[in-house]
């Protein structure tokens, strides 16, 4: 449907233009191929239109509860939005409806299903692969209107430097605990879906999980605990937990991993103060599970 095309290109977009010293105009660019992806979901019914006033709450809680990329409050002239207590709600407000989109229980959304119950390894359970409009808007805001991001080569390789041990030692931690747990055994296999996987994954499921539970969990209780000692690992401890009772709906063996993975995950957010390791880093531990390992379990 050409509606995801357009949602890809506003996630896309999100790096396109704006460093810190860009005006906030620059920096929000994401916003015109947002807003052209409304219409063209409406027409193709995968947006109700009671879905415009789900996402129109979830802009607004994010602009009044977070801080944009430069550092400033995106919290408007009103005295009032700039009160404790207004943006203690709003923030209250982000998680619920995140938590809502992420699970795909608010009405006013049509995600379509492309791939339906295929077994892609011997012995793995059936999968089954739906193109999500709920989810992504979680990353596209958060990330959008809460988080710097990065936008200079110098910038990406910095991040890459720092990134990579960690990002190597949560890979190969994971696949040893699966294969210990019996989750998976090596399958190596490169299907046709490969590349929608790929596209799906990256911008539809990592950009969004980790602007969640990294990029607003996290950060915001780092901040908060900052003046406690271990304050920081705590915070990555407690998104990381609460990242993995997010995918409860695989089983307990699979919130452990999940748990375990979302603290490899945080720790490389931490040493590196971008979002975007802890996205790649996800993405990798993914691509490498579904390329060289059962996808996406054994069938119990």
């Amino acid at each position: 449907m050409f509606s995801f095309v357009i949602l890809a290109t506003a996630i896309l977009a999100l790096w396109a233009t704006g460093g810190a010293r860009r005006q906030d105009a620059a920096r929000h660019v994401w916003l015109i191929p947002f807003a052209f992806w409304m219409p063209v979901a409406l027409i193709e019914r995968v947006l109700e239109p009671l879905a415009l006033a789900w996402i129109a709450l979830f802009a607004a809680g994010c602009v009044v509860a977070t801080s944009d990329g430069t550092g400033r409050r995106t919290s408007g002239a009103i005295g009032l939005l700039r009160s404790r207590q207004v943006r203690a709600l709003a923030t209250i407000s982000v998680l619920v409806l995140a938590g809502l989109l992420m699970s795909h229980l608010l009405p006013g959304f049509n995600n379509p299903r492309v791939l339906s119950r295929i077994v892609l390894s011997e012995g793995a359970i059936p999968f089954t692969l739906h193109l999500n409009a709920d989810k992504p808007l979680v990353g596209l805001f958060l990330l959008g209107w809460c988080h710097a991001r990065i936008h200079r080569g110098r910038e990406w390789r910095t991040m890459v430097v720092r990134a990579v041990p960690g990002a190597a030692v949560t890979i190969g931690l994971l696949l040893v605990l699966s294969l210990l747990a019996g989750y998976v055994r090596p399958d190596l296999k490169l299907p046709a879906s490969t590349p929608l996987w790929l596209a799906v994954n990256l911008l539809f499921t990592c950009v969004a999980e980790e602007a969640l539970f990294r990029g607003f969990v996290q950060r915001r209780l780092q901040e908060a605990w900052r003046p406690r000692r271990g304050g920081a690992a705590v915070a990555c401890g407690v998104a990381a937990v609460l990242f993995g009772l997010a995918h409860l709906g695989g089983g307990w063996t699979y919130v452990g991993l999940a748990t375990v993975a979302g603290i490899g995950y945080g720790w490389v957010y931490a040493r590196t103060g971008r979002i975007e390791a802890s996205i790649l880093t996800h993405f990798a531990l993914n691509t490498v599970h579904f390329v060289g390992f059962t996808y996406p379990a054994l069938a119990r």
